[in-house]
């Protein structure tokens, strides 16, 4: 049986038998002897793309955050907005609630209208809102978040 045991080559020996040191794997002895290492060479079309990869990704990294302006949330069409109110004028008539306390869309901001006449909400004016309140309150945050992106 060799010194290592039940282990026939380097390969087959434990990940915890292994010290990283950059690009070298280093087998720690313990007991007398010497140690073995190998090295690991990195292809060079590999090293290319790499690179390529990270400056790519550099790039990408000062655009910044690209809030979405479109919509998210579909409004109320007009057929639901009229069963609504329909579903109101009846309990309005049976005495269920005050007559004109309560519409259909009563405390629902008003919907934006996309291309194609579509009506939903989006969550784009909601950021813009929030980051004039941020540059409002700290303007020395709100500053340097902005100079990270050029």
């Amino acid at each position: 049986m060799s010194r290592w045991g039940q282990f026939q080559e380097i390969a087959d020996l434990p990940e915890r038998a292994f010290c990283e040191n950059k690009y070298e794997r280093t087998l720690e002895g313990g007991g007398k002897g010497g140690s073995q290492s190998s090295q690991v060479q990195i292809p060079e079309w590999a090293q290319e793309a790499t690179r390529q990869n990270l400056a790519a990704a550099k790039r990408a990294a000062q655009v910044g955050y690209m809030p979405y302006y479109g919509p998210q949330i579909a409004a109320f069409n007009p057929t639901q907005l009229a069963g609504m109110q329909s579903n109101i004028g009846a309990a309005e008539a049976f005495g269920l609630i005050p007559q004109g306390s309560l519409t259909a869309a009563q405390g629902m901001p008003a919907p934006t209208t996309y291309a194609g006449g579509f009506q939903g909400y989006g969550s784009g004016d909601l950021y813009d809102q929030a980051l004039a309140e941020l540059q409002s309150r700290r303007p020395e945050q709100y500053a340097a978040y902005q100079n990270i992106f050029g």
